[in-house]
Formats: C-alpha cells, structure tokens, sequence
C-alpha cells in the first residue's frame, strides 16, 4: 500500500503541469542573454544550458520540472541548435513522449532517464512543453496529454567543450613559445598582467613571438580561447 501511494503521489505532481489537455502552442517571450555569450549568436559547438519549467499561462513552477534533469545539451550548427533535454529516472516510467512547439522529439532510452532531442530551438523564447503520459489507473494504464512552459535561462549558457592546448617547455632567454591548440584557437601568454605575445593558431601547432625574452623562474599563464569552446589555461615555469 505504501509503495503504491508513493507511485500515486508522483503521478499526481507529474500531472499537475497543465489542465490535462493536449498542448497548444504559446507565442515567444524574450529572455534576457548572457553577459559572455550571445544566444542568438552562438558560435558552432557543445554548450549546457539550465531552463525552468512553469505551469501553462503562469510563472508558477511546474510540478513537472521534478522529473527532468534541468539542465540542457545544447548542440550549435550554422546557427541552428538542437537541444537535448533529459528525464530523470523516476520520470521514465510516466513520461511516454515530449514534444516543443508541437515538434516531435529524437527519443534515445537509456536506464538512468530517457533523452528528447529538439531541433532548431530558439534558445531565446518561450517554449510550448508536452507531455504524453502513461498513468495507472484502476488496474488499466490510461494516457494522459499535460503540457507546461519551458524557458531556457541564458545566462548559464556555458561552453562544454575544452580547448586542447599543449606547450613546450620554455628555457631562459627564449622570445617564442610553441605548442598545439584546437585549430583556429587564440593563444595569447602573460607574464604577470603583461601580454607578452598572442597569436590565432591557422593549424594545430602554433608559435607566440614574445616582445621580450623571458626569465629564469617567470612564471608564463598560456591561454588558449576559441568560441564555442571552453577557455584553457595553463602555467608554465621558465627553465634554466
């Protein structure tokens, strides 16, 4: 009896996102974006995003959002992204199928919660959540079409990705330093707040040409950016 209260007491927040009835489509609402990183100018890469989930036609939080993880993976190509949004493990057995703005979704099954795969998402609007879902009802499993309010929070849009970035080892008296890097990367090195040298690497290996030549001990901060990747430092200490 009590387990069957708990699977009762889920079904019933999990239904609580909308007023069971199938999803109808909201227009979008601007969100405000990221001091770091455009939403609606995202460079081609991985990124994470966190989003929240509100009842339909209100700011109140969605029962909903309990059973999502609510964080995004967000894939960025041509300026188009595709976001991946993924159910915990107690959601799976209720949550049959998602849908944004009406688009069906990619559904990969996995164990530890199933994963819903939108294509050419505005990462800057409002978005229209359904659910179809699987409810136990008097020994009979009957389906139910809820729908809630998705907001992605695009100031904790993040890069995913690292830069590679690899150096050599720097002796005194040397004016370069030479490593690899992702391919179009900037790497610039600082000794201190000093910028010693930077250069946008047109290959995987790349040279920094100092100003000046370098000392035994300095302690050089090489770092590597790129958009759509994760930033990379590394600190390197002056040889003999």
């Amino acid at each position: 009896m009590k387990k069957s209260l708990t699977v009762f007491s889920a079904l019933l927040m999990l239904t609580s996102v909308g007023a069971a009835l199938p999803a109808v489509q909201l227009g979008t609402t601007p969100t405000a974006q990221a001091a770091s990183l455009n939403a609606a100018k995202l460079a081609n890469g991985k990124y994470s995003v966190k989003y929240a989930i509100t009842k339909s036609g209100t700011t109140t939080p969605s029962e909903a959002a309990r059973y999502l993880t609510g964080k995004a993976a967000v894939t960025v190509k041509n300026k188009k992204a595709t976001v991946t949004l993924t159910v915990t493990k107690a959601g799976n057995p209720f949550i049959q199928a998602m849908t944004l703005n009406g688009q069906k979704a990619t559904v990969t099954k996995k164990a530890s919660g199933n994963t819903y795969t939108f294509s050419n998402v505005n990462l800057k609007a409002s978005h229209t959540l359904g659910f179809s879902l699987a409810v136990p009802m008097n020994g009979k499993t009957v389906t139910m079409n809820e729908a809630a309010t998705l907001k992605f929070k695009t100031s904790t849009l993040v890069a995913t990705t690292k830069v590679k970035l690899s150096t050599k080892g720097v002796k005194a008296k040397a004016k370069k330093v030479v490593g690899t890097t992702t391919k179009g990367a900037k790497v610039t090195v600082k000794h201190g707040t000093t910028t010693l040298g930077k250069t946008t690497a047109k290959k995987t290996a790349y040279t920094v040409k100092l100003k000046k030549a370098v000392k035994k001990s300095w302690k050089l901060k090489v770092t590597a950016t790129k958009a759509g990747y994760k930033t990379v430092t590394k600190t390197i200490t002056v040889a003999k």
